[in-house]
């Protein structure tokens, strides 16, 4: 009785294994399908940087299952941190769907450099969005957070923070502490 048992568990994982194999498999088609169709529209009337972006993951990211990681300086949210973006978030990017706070936050890390090379660093602060996102902590945590990072400068910044109030847009709130 007990062998049965055995070999239905057996039998069973491996089905989960052949099922779990076969929907990657599906996923990963269907997101080369989107990322052609992507690509088709893209090429049509896109900026040169974003199609190229798009060719990079069609022939690179996507292939290889890789990912791309960047690193976010302690200048930018005021802590250092890794951060990585998934072929997914390009391509939710480039589409113009909703987009996370990861490519969010790589975008104001882009914003920093911008305004480095400008010499306006001292200028402009920014709010890490993965500090203020709805799935982090609870309100009263996420306003100490960002009540601890004003704080640390000296009140001549104006800051830059995501701020989505649960709709599907995403704005960006301005504070100025003059």
């Amino acid at each position: 009785m007990g062998n049965i048992s055995k070999k239905k568990r057996r039998k069973k994982k491996k089905e989960m294994k052949r099922r779990k194999k076969k929907r990657r498999k599906k996923m990963k088609k269907s997101m080369t399908t989107r990322l052609l169709k992507l690509v088709i529209i893209i090429d049509k009337e896109a900026p040169s940087s974003l199609k190229s972006l798009c060719r990079y993951v069609e022939t690179t990211l996507l292939p290889e299952d890789k990912l791309l990681q960047f690193t976010i300086d302690k200048e930018v949210f005021g802590g250092d941190r890794d951060t990585f973006l998934l072929h997914e978030d390009i391509t939710q990017f480039a589409g113009m769907e909703e987009i996370g706070a990861t490519v969010v936050a790589v975008y104001m890390r882009y914003l920093h450099d911008v305004l480095k090379q400008a010499n306006m660093c001292s200028m402009v602060g920014f709010i890490d969005p993965a500090t203020v996102s709805a799935n982090s902590g609870t309100i009263a945590e996420r306003s100490r957070l960002v009540a601890a990072r004003l704080q640390k400068t000296d009140g001549e910044q104006i800051f830059m923070m995501p701020y989505n109030p649960g709709l599907v847009s995403l704005g960006f709130c301005f504070y100025d502490f003059q």
